[in-house]
């Protein structure tokens, strides 16, 4: 919506001269009761308004469609007193308190004003109190207050006995109905609620185009074609979340129709915002709202940690009370079940109840779930995670250089959602040549992984970087606008030195040493012998390097004297030459990569992404908004 007009505004508009007339008389009542300070009029016997402006409105929310506001007033009010036969006159400023009600329902109805009093700034602030858009006013530690409210009223049982929410029956209860139907063509909708008849426009997949559809008041219309609704969990939050709208933004639809008839229904979009909170929008407050209202309607919070011990101390005896990843896994996944939720709901839900330990189930990183893993309870505090998604390792690597002198370092590599300390202790390569964590390291990070602060996200774009704020990984956080920081704080400094103490050990830095110091005369005959190092002939230097046949024969008759920066890093890529390596071949080329946005991510690929082919590491090079290396190699292969 373009612009919205305040209710001050429209009230300021449509009852200027009730509230003038009604203020005029009070004045006029009670000239003694002025705060006057006027040198001329001390003790006022008559008084007249002469104009008023409205400063604020203090609205307070009531059942219903009634509500309760204060009009706050600044006065301009002309007075007169007496003095020895002679008449003193002035004019003064005075504020005024103006306590009004009325009715919205097709507009604003039944206006009243109740009382007029000198406006004390010091009255204390009333409950429920409402936004000037008439949205109200919730702060997220009162999101589980309006939750137990709407289930007091709409299913008070759940409050009583964990149960799952039935809610089929609750939107009856509210007197709404449920259509699902296909919103848009792409699915950008995934949730509409209707707060008065109107004509919309839904997509008809047969036919490839938009078509009108009459509906009602109170209809809630859901897409179930949209992808993260592919399940139970997923449509009955998208559910909830519509009642939530119903249940506290109604008076602000009745607020915009005073002034466009057709706004008639909010619509919930797949993306989020990206703006902070003092750009956001009364429609991006409500979205806020219904977002953690309805998590917390799902699965009410007595109820829930009721639930939650009770799977806890089930699944202690099947598993032993030392098998905390096991237990801590089955109790997400029968959570959710029970409460007919999805896992990465009963997750969050169990984080924000101070459940620690389930950060390392069912969590989502670079668009898939990553293996489980555990640590001890008192290594993770709130707002803290093992867990980050490449792109925002790749921010932090630009914007963070305690970080990228970590990264940097080669101690570390990027290997499941984490940055693992590089030892055969906690790495391990399967069949298929790739990396993953070793049962070891599952089970404890704490031990080999950095820690990540999570805090408010203060850029939504770099100019390398297309930032991505809605990346899955946040939403099994707490607060997914919030992202992974490194702080050089006790726990990473520890990590740090065990992986400086394990890298004297490495078998692999004693040979990286002894090859090292024989005397390489050329770029080519160092390139050269890794190759004969590794084992690797033609055919496999070409599929991994993506450079071509002729440039492998130029290697090994030591004829590639001036490479390209591509293929030196096509080539530490493509042979996973660690850094210490790659930093040699670069040298030997006559290379040093610098901090531009492109050689800052070959750095940061040879430094902490060794084991991932040259097709992964191009992946990301495009996801970055940066060029593959050999592209013309790479589209052909993938084509």
């Amino acid at each position: 919506m373009a612009s919205v007009s305040s209710f001050r505004d429209v009230i300021a508009n449509m009852y200027y001269n009730e509230i003038f007339d009604e203020l005029s008389e009070y004045i006029e009542d009670n000239p003694d009761k002025l705060e006057s300070n006027s040198y001329h009029v001390q003790s006022p016997d008559e008084a007249a308004l002469s104009d008023f402006d409205i400063i604020t409105l203090d609205i307070t929310d009531s059942p219903g469609n009634s509500i309760l506001f204060d009009v706050i007033v600044s006065a301009e009010v002309e007075i007169a007193e007496t003095v020895r036969r002679n008449r003193e006159t002035d004019g003064i400023e005075q504020w005024f308190r103006i306590s009004c009600r009325a009715d919205l329902d097709d507009g604003i109805q039944n206006f009243q004003i109740n009382s007029v009093s000198i406006y004390n700034k010091y009255r204390e602030s009333k409950l429920g109190r409402l936004s000037e858009y008439l949205v109200p006013i919730i702060e997220k530690e009162q999101f589980d207050d309006v939750a137990t409210d709407f289930l007091s009223e709409f299913c008070p049982e759940a409050l009583s006995t964990p149960i799952p929410i039935p809610v089929d029956e609750v939107v009856k209860r509210m007197g709404l109905k449920v259509k699902e139907i296909q919103l848009t063509k792409h699915f950008t909708i995934f949730g509409q609620i209707v707060f008065g008849d109107c004509t919309i426009e839904y997509y008809d997949r047969n036919e490839r185009a938009y078509k009108p559809l009459e509906v009602s008041r109170g209809t809630i219309l859901v897409d179930p074609n949209v992808y993260f609704m592919r399940n139970i969990g997923c449509m009955n939050n998208t559910i909830i979340h519509e009642c939530v709208h119903w249940y506290k933004h109604r008076k602000y639809h009745e607020l915009v129709k005073t002034y466009n008839s057709d706004a008639l229904l909010i619509s919930c979009r797949v993306n989020e915002t990206t703006k902070y909170k003092k750009q956001w929008t009364p429609e991006d407050w409500m979205e806020w709202h219904a977002n953690g209202i309805a998590p917390r309607i799902l699965m009410p919070k007595s109820m829930t940690i009721k639930k939650i011990e009770e799977l806890i101390k089930k699944n202690e005896l099947l598993f032993g009370t030392h098998d905390r990843l096991n237990i801590m896994e089955n109790v997400v996944y029968e959570l959710a079940d029970f409460f007919q939720v999805s896992r990465i709901a009963a997750k969050i839900r169990m984080l924000d109840l101070g459940y620690k330990e389930v950060e390392g189930v069912y969590t989502y990183v670079d668009d898939h779930f990553i293996s489980n893993y555990s640590f001890k309870a008192d290594s993770l505090h709130k707002n803290q995670t093992y867990s980050i998604s490449l792109s925002d390792s790749f921010f932090e690597y630009y914007a963070n250089p305690e970080f990228a002198k970590i990264i940097d370092s080669g101690n570390f590599i990027y290997v499941d959602g984490h940055y693992v300390i590089n030892d055969s202790k906690y790495i391990k390569r399967l069949e298929n040549g790739s990396i993953d964590l070793t049962d070891y390291a599952k089970l404890h990070v704490d031990e080999c992984c950095l820690l990540f602060d999570l805090k408010l996200n203060k850029a939504s774009k770099m100019d390398i970087v297309v930032y991505l704020d809605s990346i899955m990984f946040r939403k099994a956080t707490p607060d997914y606008n919030r992202v992974p920081t490194f702080n050089p704080d006790k726990h990473n400094m520890e990590v740090f030195n065990r992986s400086e103490e394990l890298k004297k050990f490495h078998e692999e830095f004693v040979e990286e040493g002894q090859h090292l110091s024989r005397t390489t005369q050329t770029f080519s005959q160092a390139v050269y012998g890794h190759i004969k190092r590794k084992g690797y002939n033609k055919v496999v230097f070409i599929e991994k390097t993506l450079l071509s046949g002729k440039t492998y024969d130029r290697i090994k008759n030591n004829e590639l004297n001036n490479p390209t920066l591509e293929t030196v890093v096509a080539i530490c890529i493509g042979l996973e030459l660690s850094p210490t390596y790659s930093e040699e071949i670069l040298r030997l080329a006559g290379y040093t990569l610098n901090n531009t946005p492109q050689q800052l991510a070959y750095k940061k690929l040879i430094h902490s992404y060794r084991g991932h082919s040259i097709y992964e590491c191009n992946e990301v090079l495009e996801a970055l908004g940066l060029s593959p290396l050999c592209a013309k190699a790479y589209k052909e292969m993938i084509s």
